[in-house]
């Protein structure tokens, strides 16, 4: 393996941290991939006394104490598609993915976004390698070792040619202050290092990880996963949606049993009707 920058290492080695103090919350995904549920607001009582608020004025401190009829609210609130009063429940998830993964992610417009710049850093110096499962179809495995060989050794040249040219950039630029050609560096952001790392990015591939905040409230994340997780999603995305949907469920266990509910009764009434129309 190439050698790794010093920012990559240092996020590697909080990914360590992270999942040895929230280990129930936490998820290491492939090579490099990892993804942190870290923060919740709200739970199912959230959303019955939002539902509520025209007919009672009692609330419901928390799930614990939901009744029978509570729970069938639940339910009938998520099949009959009673948005807004889901809407009320935020999960903010840290994750760390391959850029192509992120691609596919970003199209869930409906959620605040933050990811890490290579404007302002260099890039995280390791890229995405596809283990045995993710190069095989129905046993077929469709890159085979020496390729694997071939495109580890060609992401290794493109992270060695980046901190190649950024050191001769970074070279150039404080010959020229030395020489009085540039202005002496003042406080803040350094222009021309920074047009460099903005250039420099250009040649990193989707293949290269990067980190990301996302909160999203339980409406966008619940169309997440029903579009993620199916099984015709691309797996890569398929592992992280995966790995959300345990850390959410581990959190709030009745939402998640509820979703599912839904979701399954929705797919098969959805295949009945398609057999029903391939009849007729």
């Amino acid at each position: 393996m190439h050698e790794i920058n010093k920012a990559t290492a240092e996020l590697r080695e909080e990914m360590a941290q992270r999942s040895a103090l929230n280990p129930g919350g936490t998820r290491r995904i492939g090579n490099f991939g990892f993804i942190e549920l870290e923060e919740t607001w709200g739970d199912e009582a959230t959303i019955i006394n939002t539902a509520r608020i025209s007919t009672t004025n009692q609330r419901l401190a928390n799930g614990h104490e939901f009744t029978d009829r509570d729970r069938a609210l639940l339910y009938q609130l998520l099949r009959d598609q009673h948005g807004t009063p889901f809407e009320t429940v935020y999960f903010r998830f840290r994750f760390i993915a391959p850029i192509f993964v992120l691609r596919q992610w970003v199209k869930h417009r409906v959620s605040s976004w933050n990811e890490f710049s290579m404007r302002y850093r260099k890039p995280i110096s390791v890229a995405y390698v596809p283990d045995v499962t993710a190069r095989t179809v129905d046993g077929f495995a469709v890159l085979d070792e020496a390729a694997i060989d071939e495109y580890e050794a060609l992401m290794a040249q493109l992270f060695a040619w980046y901190e190649k040219q950024y050191s001769a950039a970074c070279s150039r630029i404080d010959g020229a202050r030395e020489c009085g050609e540039l202005a002496p560096k003042e406080g803040g952001r350094d222009p021309y290092r920074g047009r460099a790392r903005e250039l420099l990015r250009n040649v990193m591939p989707v293949a290269t990880y990067s980190d990301v905040y996302w909160t999203v409230n339980f409406r966008s994340l619940m169309n997440f996963f029903k579009l993620r997780r199916k099984q015709d999603a691309q797996y890569e995305i398929r592992e992280y949606a995966d790995a959300a949907f345990a850390l959410f469920a581990a959190r709030l266990p009745l939402l998640a049993e509820t979703m599912q509910r839904v979701l399954d009764e929705s797919a098969a009434a959805g295949a009945a009707a398609q057999e029903s129309s391939g009849h007729a």
